[in-house]
């Protein structure tokens, strides 16, 4: 038996604890797991749209999803990376960086919290949300060979039974961005199977 695409699941975060409900992409800034999955190709899933005073004068926003494999099998070697952006004038538009929660919650645990959209998280460091745990620094990788795994503070490059990592994602729009329709982003995890 293998990890099938449909047992790795996408959702928000913010919920007061694992598997509560908050369905507000605005409020998916860190903390637990949300019950509300995220559906691609649906617009404003996890970022609002940019206002003219944000186009203006820039805005870096930030928001935290979460992984989890719900399959009985283990994932190995993850790896996470920029699938596709679609932002012509803004290459950078997106970075990502992966957190897991500390070792003995690494099942149901809370990833850091930012009290606002434009509060940066913490990232670079190790035991910062408990013992184990971990963030990566930011990736613009846009391919699997530069991509970035789950092996932060003491965890392994596996997603096992179960088992969940944050991904936080910056957006910047640049000061004087010009009108634009239809920018996005897509996260791509993807691992192996015995």
């Amino acid at each position: 038996m293998s990890v099938l695409q449909s047992d790795i699941k996408f959702y928000l975060t913010g919920a007061v604890s694992d598997g509560g409900a908050q369905s507000n992409p605005d409020a998916s800034l860190g903390g637990y797991r949300s019950s509300t999955e995220i559906m691609s190709g649906q617009l404003n899933n996890l970022f609002d749209n940019v206002s003219s005073a944000e186009a203006s004068t820039g805005d870096t926003e930030y928001r935290c999803i979460c992984v989890k494999n719900i399959s009985l099998e283990t994932l190995y070697n993850v790896l996470s990376w920029i699938n596709a952006e679609t932002d012509p004038d803004n290459t950078n538009a997106f970075a990502f960086a992966i957190e897991v929660p500390a070792t003995a919650d690494i099942l149901d645990g809370a990833a850091q919290t930012i009290a606002t959209e434009g509060d940066a998280p913490t990232v670079n460091t190790s035991d910062h949300n408990g013992t184990g745990s971990g963030v990566s620094d930011w990736s613009t990788a846009t391919e699997r060979s530069s991509g970035v795994s789950p092996e932060q503070g003491n965890h392994d490059d596996d997603l096992d039974a179960g088992e969940i990592m944050f991904v936080w994602i910056r957006r910047i729009v640049d000061v004087s961005a010009p009108a634009r329709t239809g920018i996005s982003m897509t996260m791509r995890v993807q691992g192996d199977t015995l």
